[in-house]
């Protein structure tokens, strides 16, 4: 942590300098203006596998470009999808290292691996570690083919953090999926991954739950849909980018709001128009109930008196 933090302040500084160095000539550009008149913004992400919501022409889903095609698996790797009818991959990603995890969740995963009649491969960056003796079914490695096991018709089941690159394997291979978020958008794939029905998330779920046929239903369904998009990630990105560089700018994607003043962008002058009704409409009410008041208790309290 310490290197990155070095390395960040390293940057950042070289940054500055040459800003300061090239001042009059930042002062000519606009961030705002030049991301605005940006032609195409490529996206790391799949409509197919997204959460409804507003976007823009010039935005281009790529979501899956870097899921490689798998290569047949080596002696070893048959050997070991070959050793029970069924197999499951535990994998937390490369940022965050299995042998740093807290003890409590190395155990629960230990608990998970109590099938004895299932094979599981968990990629640990230290595969003699001690709590590993005795598991006959526990094959730990330092390094796992994760892209060519999820494409093994062997492989039953994905055991994963939930990163937008596990998850994209996983629908393209038609893998059930058991997603423990660890950080950054993880929680927002699984929940993902949860309303296509094709997993769940870990702590909500027991094992035997998820090797559902329903999952496994939907993991493949998901699959066949990819498959047949019209148009691949590689297709999109290579017209795309040609596109751009034939044309250059393309003024007929950019949006209207990019010409609009601070009120109107925010509806300022629609909030303020509500605003003030509301204020009137809130004393005249309240005039009517002080008239109300005044005129049926006062009036009852004087004859009274």
């Amino acid at each position: 942590l310490s290197v990155l933090l070095e390395s960040l302040l390293v940057s950042a500084t070289q940054q500055q300098k040459c800003v300061l160095s090239n001042k009059g000539i930042y002062r000519k550009f606009s961030i705002w203006d030049t991301v605005s008149n940006i032609s195409w913004v490529l996206v790391n992400s799949e409509p197919l596998m997204e959460f409804e919501g507003p976007t823009l022409r010039k935005i281009i889903d790529i979501g899956g470009i870097g899921v490689h095609e798998p290569k047949p698996l080596d002696e070893e790797w048959n050997r070991i999808l070959n050793l029970r009818k069924q197999t499951i991959l535990i994998s937390f990603g490369t940022v965050a290292q299995s042998k740093f995890m807290p003890e409590s969740m190395k155990k629960a995963i230990i608990n998970v691996v109590n099938f004895p009649n299932i094979t599981f491969i968990w990629k640990y960056e230290e595969p003699n570690d001690a709590m590993f003796k005795g598991i006959d079914n526990l094959i730990a490695s330092e390094w796992t083919p994760q892209s060519c096991l999820l494409a093994d018709k062997r492989l039953t089941l994905f055991i994963t953090h939930g990163g937008a690159g596990s998850m994209m394997e996983s629908a393209l291979r038609a893998k059930p999926l058991i997603v423990v978020p660890l950080f950054g958008d993880q929680t927002r794939n699984a929940k993902l991954m949860e309303k296509f029905g094709f997993g769940e998330v870990y702590g909500h779920t027991h094992l035997d739950k998820v090797r559902n046929f329903r999952y496994q239903t939907a993991a493949t369904r998901m699959s066949r849909l990819l498959a047949r998009r019209p148009f691949s990630p590689g297709e999109k990105l290579v017209k795309t980018v040609e596109l751009a560089a034939e044309f250059g700018n393309l003024p007929e994607l950019r949006a209207a709001g990019r010409n609009l003043g601070y009120i109107a962008y925010y509806n300022l002058d629609l909030l303020l128009i509500i605003a003030a009704f509301s204020v009137i409409f809130t004393v005249f009410l309240l005039c009517i109930i002080h008239r109300v008041f005044v005129r049926f208790f006062i009036t009852v309290k004087v004859k009274v008196q």
